[in-house]
């Protein structure tokens, strides 16, 4: 049987050293797709792996190192988390005896290391959230690099169906797929007439704009998730109107789930210039559970997604949230027997590490 090492390099948690982000749901699913048909290894630092299902633990090698998320870091923190992740990407090349190495959890350093060193021996699979680095001066040399760092992966499996790179191959592959025995009982029939914000407060998102919108329209707005800028939480509370509550906590998964399906609305307030090609696994799970999906219009066309589209939080109205949604719902539905099924997501992985395997060099 073919050896695949699945690598999770960067190992991102909290102060209490809490894993956060998707890396540990992704790598099961991802995992589960191919351990019939390959031996699999896992590689990935601790703060991962103690998440994992104790018969993946048995298959998993650990990396040295992780990075701690937090608000502000010195220049000097940000450096050696750098390091630390060269430092695990090169454990797992160095260390794994597979034909393939499958880096499923992608940032730029990976593509910088790949940049630097020569290929290595084995086949490279990355699997793509985004489809490069688009804007400033910065966005543009991170973006040379990686069109050169491409020429070193044999695939990518792109999760947005629009993504294009310019020096290697790719196949749409979605990062999550659809699970009946999971997503069908949060699938509300009535649901509350109010919208949520969940995940990771970062950066990347327009807090201020989501909260100041919300203030103007007066309809209910829930904000649950890990903030690593108290200051900014702060702030956000003190600049919210009675119709908006916000919890700083780590969700579990029914938590998670249970917040999102039950509310009419998820609000992905995702800066454009971002996430319009980026792919976002709430917006997908928010497909499997029918509730509807408030971005930009941008950020929803990249992901070749339904929902309501703004182009300035400006064009948020109130009455467009009290409008009848049937014919978005249905074309949920569609998506999830399509694109998410399961049996076609196995197969075309099944279909994109034969071809690695066997044919391409």
């Amino acid at each position: 049987m073919k050896k695949i090492s699945m690598v999770e390099y960067q190992g991102r948690c909290d102060i209490q050293g809490r894993a956060v982000g998707h890396a540990p749901k992704v790598l099961e699913e991802y995992y589960n797709f191919i351990k019939d048909d390959y031996n699999v290894r896992i590689f990935a630092p601790e703060v991962i792996s103690k998440q994992l299902p104790v018969s993946l633990q048995k298959d998993t090698c650990e990396l040295p190192y992780r990075i701690i998320m937090k608000g502000k870091k010195s220049f000097l923190a940000k450096i050696t988390d750098k390091m630390h992740m060269f430092g695990n990407i090169k454990k797992a090349i160095y260390s794994a005896d597979a034909e393939v190495l499958w880096f499923f959890n992608v940032e730029y350093y990976l593509m910088l290391y790949l940049f630097l060193h020569r290929k290595p021996k084995q086949k490279i699979v990355c699997t793509m959230f985004l489809d490069g680095y688009h804007g400033n001066v910065t966005a543009k040399v991170k973006q040379w690099v990686f069109e050169k760092a491409q020429k070193k992966i044999d695939i990518i499996l792109s999760s947005g169906r629009k993504f294009l790179f310019a020096n290697t191959m790719s196949e749409f592959i979605p990062d999550y797929y659809y699970r009946p025995e999971i997503y069908q009982q949060y699938q509300q029939k009535s649901k509350e007439p109010y919208a949520v914000c969940l995940g990771t407060m970062g950066k990347g998102k327009e807090l201020e704009e989501m909260v100041q919108a919300f203030n103007r329209i007066g309809y209910s707005l829930q904000i649950a998730g890990r903030f690593y800028d108290h200051e900014r939480l702060v702030e956000l509370k003190r600049n919210a109107g009675e119709n908006i509550t916000i919890e700083d906590s780590y969700l579990s998964q029914e938590e998670y789930l249970t917040k999102l399906s039950k509310a009419a609305y998820v609000v992905l307030p995702y800066s454009p210039g971002q996430y319009a090609t980026q792919t976002s696994g709430v917006m997908q799970e928010a497909l499997f559970v029918n509730t509807i999906v408030i971005s930009y219009q941008d950020v929803l066309d990249g992901a070749g997604m339904s929902g309501i589209g703004f182009h300035r939080w400006d064009d948020l109205t109130k009455e467009l949230l009290q409008t009848d949604h049937q014919e978005l719902l249905c074309g949920y539905q569609e998506l999830r027997e399509t694109v998410y099924a399961r049996e076609q997501i196995r197969a075309d992985y099944r279909k994109v590490f034969e071809g690695v395997i066997n044919e391409r060099s």
